[in-house]
């Protein structure tokens, strides 16, 4: 028997009696019967890296905690834990990989630092939310969350336009990146570049701006450990249940989703709403002695059922897919199970695939490479203030695929008085003769 898997049956075991779960507990979160648990706990089976991934998210911790009870093991490198358990993502070095974008946001962190920006960041909250038994206790967590979290950051009621930009804010990087097959989003949290969400690239813009609010979730909760690879092919655990109720409620919050489905002149009461009210009244105020009134709605206007117009222009306002809005309107009662499979089905028929592309997100209005441009603009502002010097800004222009033409203009719209923009322009000169010359050499 390997001894290797008997010491890993023998840690997982621990850590399922220490938090007071039985086997039969265990194994439906990681797909499995209790039998096969047992042969994990007496080494006759190793557990597969995705199964760590649930286990561990179930018990609230890292996989790197799970594995390493003892405290002076768990300081681990998030980075290198996620090639190991991920190997594709370490392969791929390319300027939309995975391992660039964590590069930038090193890159990034180490610029703040030189111009003293980390020391007056405010620190991301974290809700320290109770051990969901329930997918339907997710949500609510997920859905309350995103509720404080709007009013805690003033947003109001109406769309969020840049959800990567708000992230930038908070203290999140956000970046989109080439990711393997059946992972659509990566959340990781490390000293040397902080906190960052990486979507896939290849995803929609709806989709991507989805992931972002997702990912932010994970670091709110602050129960997945050091990181957290999403996938599209696991079912989702409580974790993922709870951050997609998140990233729902915070991009179409439900207050302004009702407003805006009364401009188009519908009800907002729900479809499963009563045709008759019942308003209650106090009376004239000498006595305790109210009355009700009814209130006849049956014949009422608006209480047409929506359309796939309305489905469709809702999702455009709030920046959402057509499908996450639909959802969003059955859980606010304004669609019936019935409509909402109707409109579906819609929605993925060919001959309406037009009229969603036409309504789609135009990409300038609704997303900033918010990773990229903050690391240039300040690579820029660093060098005016003589905190890099004009060879380290060639490369970090090279780094973000700022093209030689536009560094000047970088550097004069970043300058702070004409003197400075002079200086600038010389220091870009030669930053680029001295970037040309050392891609000749090589």
């Amino acid at each position: 028997m390997d001894e290797k898997a008997q010491n890993i049956g023998r840690i997982l075991q621990q850590a399922r009696k220490s938090r007071g779960f039985t086997q039969a507990d265990v194994a439906p979160h990681i797909g499995v019967s209790r039998a096969t648990v047992a042969q994990i706990e007496t080494g006759r089976r190793l557990l597969k890296a995705d199964d760590l991934r649930r286990l561990a998210a179930f018990y609230g911790c890292s996989p790197s905690e799970l594995l390493a009870p003892d405290p002076e093991d768990q300081d681990v490198d998030g980075v290198a834990e996620l090639f190991r358990t991920h190997p594709d993502l370490a392969e791929d070095q390319g300027p939309s990989s995975f391992a660039h974008v964590c590069a930038m946001a090193r890159a990034l962190t180490a610029l703040e630092a030189k111009l003293e920006i980390d020391s007056i960041g405010h620190p991301l909250p974290v809700y320290r939310a109770e051990r969901a038994n329930t997918q339907w206790q997710a949500a609510r967590q997920g859905y309350r969350v995103a509720e404080d979290e709007r009013r805690r950051l003033a947003l109001g009621e109406g769309p969020v336009r840049f959800v990567d930009e708000l992230l930038m804010t908070l203290g999140v990087r956000s970046a989109k990146a080439t990711l393997p097959t059946g992972i659509v989003s990566i959340s990781i949290a490390q000293p040397d570049h902080g906190l960052l969400v990486v979507v896939d690239k290849n995803l929609s813009l709806e989709h991507r701006r989805f992931r972002y609010a997702h990912g932010l979730a994970h670091f709110l909760f602050g129960t997945e450990g050091p990181w957290c690879a999403c996938s599209s092919r696991v079912a989702p655990d409580f974790n993922e249940v709870r951050a997609d109720a998140f990233a729902s409620s915070l991009l179409i919050p439900q207050h302004g989703l009702r407003r805006y489905v009364e401009t188009l002149g519908k009800e907002t009461l729900g479809r499963g709403a009563r045709a008759v009210l019942s308003v209650f009244s106090e009376g004239d105020g000498r006595d305790t002695t109210g009355e009700s009134r009814r209130v006849d709605g049956r014949q009422r206007k608006g209480r047409h059922p929506l359309t796939l117009s309305d489905v469709l222009r809702a999702a455009r306002y709030y920046g959402t897919s057509p499908s996450v809005t639909a959802h969003r309107l059955r859980d606010l009662r304004l669609l019936t199970d019935r409509e909402l499979d109707r409109l579906e089905t819609m929605l993925q028929s060919e001959k309406h695939s037009p009229i969603n592309d036409e309504l789609a997100l135009p990409a300038a209005l609704h997303e900033m490479d918010s990773l990229r441009s903050r690391l240039a603009t300040l690579a820029a502002t660093a060098l005016h203030r003589g905190s890099i010097d004009a060879p380290r800004f060639s490369e970090l222009a090279d780094f973000t695929g700022v093209d030689v033409a536009d560094r000047e203009r970088l550097l004069a719209i970043t300058a702070t008085h004409p003197q400075q923009e002079h200086q600038s322009s010389r220091k870009s000169t030669e930053a680029i003769a001295s970037s040309e010359n050392n891609n000749h050499e090589e």
